[in-house]
């Protein structure tokens, strides 16, 4: 689809959406599904635009058919290492996958599932807000369509939202935990948020942020209510942070306990590959965040949640969303940001963020008690600037090109699982469609992502390549592995012989691991290149030269 389409097509819904709304204003709930309706739309035909699975999702997908087929959440047929961040889906697609799912088709159904869920909750949440505060302006029906909107507009909810990860799901328990714990310090009830708190840290890793200020938030309530209620109030408070604690320790504990005595590590073997803490490192970080922050307005977003403050009902409310907001941004600071675009590890906090910010300006709107016409005119131009900004990120131009890789690396992992013998290990650097239609096939992850002596293989000048793309061991895979396969990139124009190849990677590589494997003298000593045929595209990829002549197939030179 030409991104003028995109534009044209997506302000026109964007437009519809405002009208609906402003024509259902007098009854606030009709309104707010009005804008849900048109922001769900608008979110499918951003999707649409994007069309992107990523190769990553794949990764999962792999953990998820082996745990259903009862090899355990393992990579290979042997040893264990997880090189997966994200245990609840892969749990909720392994359940998929023993009721006869197709995995991609059901990660896409189950992310969309995510986002019209996380939609939902940013309307719930502005229904306690705007019944706390319902002469702030917060109650307009215009504020949740416009929230929504944003989000629909946003690029990384659209790019990652039907991508195949676990974005969408982590960004909906994130949202519904901060629903829950809003409900429950105004009424009490059973700890849910405690629930969702557990179920949003075993999706990620920084999960556990939001355990660790939601617990916080928790014991500050009960604190506060020690020093100013009565004997019956400050048992209450006692009861619901202990018993929030208790719920949590009980769900998250026993995960952490079985995932620790199963793989042997603290932390996920992604960690161990992408992670190393260090002044380059944070550098990274913070300049990812700050080209997110620019591109999401999230300075301006922060300011309006400030407003909320004065707001004495949601006050702290608003506090939450604004420390919960800077302590996930901090800790992707620390992590060094990511390799991608679009804001994968910004998004999950956006619904909140929005919310928070746009409802803060809307009590500034109406504080200004500007006439009801005049007021009308502000808002439609400050959302129409604000749309026009967020969607001219969206703007990708490889994506074509991306696509055609992802086709690629699906034909070649499928040819690899027919025709190869099963006792061979297929090394790769783009390892997820490759690996996910190799299923039968034992694959060792050249970065390290799932191999836990790459993983651990410290590496000089960490921080100054692509993130996660800069672990290797090439001894070990030369002399200790010796996979069968190698596989160094994708599809290519035309066949390449042993010796073009070897020229072609004389050159400097954007990732280290590939350019210290394809220079090694030991690689093509050991190794001759093969050239197969699909469909016009050519793999070029290197065999064990003792078992170039098991190997052959329609095809393959």
């Amino acid at each position: 689809m030409p991104f003028p389409v995109l534009v044209i097509v997506s302000m026109g819904i964007a437009a519809a959406t405002m009208a609906a709304v402003l024509l259902l204003s007098r009854r606030p709930l009709l309104a707010a599904g009005a804008g849900l309706l048109g922001a769900m739309a608008l979110l499918i035909f951003h999707g649409f635009y994007f069309d992107h699975y990523s190769d990553d999702a794949y990764i999962t997908l792999r953990y998820s058919r082996h745990l259903a087929d009862g090899l355990g959440p393992n990579w290979n047929s042997t040893g264990r290492v997880e090189g997966f961040t994200t245990f609840a889906w892969m749990g909720v697609l392994a359940g998929t996958a023993k009721l006869g799912a197709d995995l991609v088709d059901a990660s896409r159904a189950l992310a969309f599932l995510s986002l019209a869920a996380t939609f939902g909750l940013v309307v719930l949440i502005w229904r306690l807000w705007s019944s706390d505060e319902p002469a702030t302006g917060i109650g307009s029906a215009v504020l949740p369509a416009a929230v929504l909107l944003a989000l629909a507009l946003t690029d990384g909810v659209a790019f990652w939202g039907f991508s195949g990860m676990e974005t969408p799901l982590f960004m909906a328990l994130i949202t519904g935990s901060a629903l829950l714990y809003f409900r429950e310090r105004r009424g009490g009830g059973l700890p849910l948020s405690a629930v969702a708190v557990a179920a949003t840290a075993m999706t990620r890793p920084e999960g556990m942020i939001v355990a660790a200020i939601t617990g916080g938030f928790v014991l500050a309530d009960a604190a506060s209510r020690l020093r100013s209620g009565d004997a019956e109030e400050r048992r209450a408070a006692i009861v619901r942070a202990l018993s929030w604690g208790t719920v949590f320790l009980a769900l998250f504990g026993t995960y952490f306990v079985w995932r620790y005595a199963y793989y042997g590590y603290l932390f996920p073997n992604t960690y161990y590959a992408k992670v190393e803490i260090s002044t380059r490192v944070v550098t990274l970080g913070v300049s990812y965040i700050a080209s997110n922050g620019i591109r999401y307005q999230l300075l301006a977003m922060f300011g309006g949640a400030l407003v909320l403050l004065a707001a004495p009902r949601i006050r702290r409310d608003a506090a939450y969303v604004i420390v919960l907001s800077a302590a996930m941004l901090t800790g992707v600071a620390l992590e060094g940001g990511d390799a991608f675009a679009y804001g994968r590890f910004i998004v999950p906090i956006v619904p909140l963020l929005f919310l928070a910010g746009l409802s803060g300006f809307a009590m500034l709107v109406k504080r200004a008690e500007l006439a009801p016409q005049h007021s009308t005119a502000v808002v439609a131009i400050v959302l129409l600037l604000s749309a026009l900004l967020l969607i001219s990120t969206s703007f990708n131009p490889h994506q074509d090109s991306a696509r055609q890789a992802q086709a690629d690396r699906q034909a070649i992992g499928e040819w690899m699982n027919e025709h190869t013998p099963d006792h061979y290990t297929i090394a790769a650097f783009a390892i997820g469609a490759v690996a996910y239609y190799a299923s039968d096939r034992d694959v060792l992850d050249l970065l390290g992502i799932n191999d836990v002596v790459i993983a651990h293989t410290e590496v000089a000048d960490f921080g100054y390549g692509i993130p996660a793309h800069e672990r290797f061991n090439i001894d070990y895979v030369l002399d200790v592995v010796r996979p069968e396969i190698i596989i160094p990139l994708d599809a290519q124009a035309r066949p390449r012989t042993t010796e073009e190849l070897r020229a072609f990677f004389t050159g400097e590589s954007p990732v280290a691991a590939r350019g210290a494997l394809l220079t090694d003298p030991r690689l093509w000593e050991q190794y001759e290149a093969r050239s197969l045929d699909l469909d016009g595209r050519w793999f070029n990829f290197l065999q064990l030269k003792e078992l170039v002549g098991e190997l052959q197939a329609p095809g393959l030179r």
